[in-house]
């Protein structure tokens, strides 16, 4: 496939940004968001100790930074009882203490409120064609394969999965999640239920691993990479996309973004710090940008208004996708490496 240029990413970046496609409020309401955030609401009480305003040594588990193992390290904002904190060494920002590991696998095998998000249309369509993009990023570094294999660490319903098995590639997902079992034997997608890293030797090497939106939530990143390399083929690519730290409605909003939650995002990467923990993985850095500008949120947030629920005031409009693309700024980074 021949290079992709800025303003063609940019068109096809922006097919999928559901602030421009739709309105956020309108997206979010089509897509229920709203019952998904009272549903934290209600239940993130659980893990809280009312009088402290932090969770519960019981269900707690403290930790190190992730990249660097450093416990030096700033306490910015608590949400939802959990401290988030940036490493004074390397500067990477995480959760500490983060829930325990049983109740954190009891938490994603049985997750219903975020599926029913991801399985509703108009999440489906945003979904499938941030997809077919993903896979035509990625598909600039595969060992020119037509037809390649292809994983996805957390694959979810397989959106990603289902996009590239029509593009005649061989596909596998690994995904603990109960629910998405079910939709992916109806998709005719070979899974493993495991967590990753897998207790078991799954005997396949791939020309691509994706992981989209997975390495926020589990507790040793770095791991993950490395162990995801170790199923590469020679000349193979990961492909990674995480939430970004220093994305423009982070910067702006602070703890009162929805990225930041603290059960489930327990770090977030900059460029310097992803960069930093594919050097740590043995992974050359092949390209990176970021993807879905959240221009709706950042809009109605600088209007006084509700952010994923006002009206997307049509003001402001030196925020535009192609100033928040240019120094990525937008809500996901993205990240492409090789071993090597």
């Amino acid at each position: 496939m021949e290079k992709i240029d800025f303003q063609e990413r940019v068109r096809r970046r922006n097919e999928f940004d559901a602030s421009i496609v739709y309105g956020t409020r309108q997206f979010n309401l089509l897509t229920r968001r709203q019952e998904h955030m009272a549903f934290r609401e209600d239940n993130d009480d659980l893990w809280i100790d009312k009088k402290s305003g932090r969770i519960f040594e019981k269900f707690s588990e403290k930790r190190n930074c992730p990249l660097c193992s450093s416990a030096d390290h700033t306490v910015i904002f608590v949400k939802s009882g959990f401290p988030h904190v940036k490493c004074n060494n390397c500067s990477l920002v995480y959760v500490n203490p983060i829930l325990n590991r049983a109740e954190y696998e009891k938490l994603w095998s049985s997750e219903d409120s975020w599926e029913n998000v991801l399985e509703s249309e108009h999440q489906i369509k945003m979904q499938a064609l941030e997809a077919a993009y993903s896979l035509d990023i990625a598909g600039l570094y595969f060992a020119g394969e037509k037809k390649a294999d292809i994983c996805d660490v957390g694959c979810g319903p397989g959106t990603l999965l289902s996009e590239a098995k029509k593009r005649g590639h061989r596909v596998f997902g690994i995904e603990p999640n109960r629910r998405c079992h079910g939709i992916l034997k109806d998709k005719g997608i070979a899974f493993t239920e495991d967590f990753f890293p897998l207790k078991k030797d799954l005997g396949m090497k791939f020309d691509c691993i994706f992981l989209l939106n997975t390495l926020e939530h589990l507790r040793d990143p770095l791991l993950i990479v490395r162990e995801a390399g170790k199923l590469l083929k020679e000349r193979g690519v990961i492909y990674v996309s995480l939430p970004c730290i220093d994305a423009l409605v982070n910067r702006v909003m602070h703890e009162k973004a929805g990225v930041f939650g603290g059960h489930s995002h327990i770090q977030f990467f900059s460029i310097l710090t992803l960069s930093e923990l594919f050097r740590k993985a043995g992974l050359k850095v092949l390209e990176y940008e970021t993807i879905i500008t959240e221009i709706g949120v950042i809009k109605n947030y600088l209007s006084f208004l509700d952010p994923y629920f006002g009206e997307n005031p049509d003001n402001l409009d030196f925020i535009t996708p192609e100033l928040i693309y240019r120094n990525h700024l937008a809500r996901n980074l993205n990240m492409v490496g090789r071993i090597g």
